[in-house]
């Protein structure tokens, strides 16, 4: 991800003011990205899923699988942050259908949904990991994230669909 420092500066600037907020308050514009994300996956074909662009990009269905490895990867940062047991992982099959990557997607979500409902109300808030471009982010910072993190996966996936070379179905 390479953004402009104004961007960066916006984004910084949106992960703390939805980090001053309660959770089901972060989570409403989260769920809302995420269903911009499943809705725009709904109709895409196996063949477009496995489409890789000329420039050697990713395919549809290996922005799935990150989006969905980002985000188990991101609720271990939060139960470490917050101080509450780490959710669980299971393995992940080498090369799921699309089907299986959006499953994959949604058990992700699910779980990290389900870790940050567990977070007490009084959870640490000083406590930072440091991600690459937006810098130390608190436990609620980084649940705002994936909203930031989904939309940009939707604008590739989108770019991939507008090639003149993607897949008609």
């Amino acid at each position: 991800m390479v953004l402009p420092d104004e961007a960066r500066t916006t984004v910084i600037s949106y992960l703390a003011h939805q980090g001053g907020k309660d959770v089901p308050a972060i989570v409403q514009p989260v769920e809302r990205e995420r269903r911009r994300l499943a809705d725009l996956l709904a109709d895409i074909s196996e063949e477009q899923a496995a489409f890789i662009p000329s420039s050697g990009g990713w395919s549809i269905k290996e922005v799935v699988r990150h989006v969905a490895g980002a985000e188990r990867g991101v609720a271990v940062i939060i139960a470490r942050l917050a101080g509450v047991p780490e959710p669980s992982q299971e393995s992940r099959p080498v090369d799921p259908s699309l089907a299986d990557a959006c499953r994959e997607l949604g058990e992700a979500r699910a779980r990290l949904l389900e870790l940050v409902a567990g977070v007490p109300p009084h959870a640490n808030l000083e406590a930072r990991h440091e991600h690459p471009f937006f810098g130390p982010l608190n436990w609620k910072e980084w649940l705002a994230f994936q909203r930031v993190h989904d939309g940009d996966h939707i604008a590739q996936i989108e770019a991939i669909q507008g090639l003149p070379t993607y897949p008609k179905a």
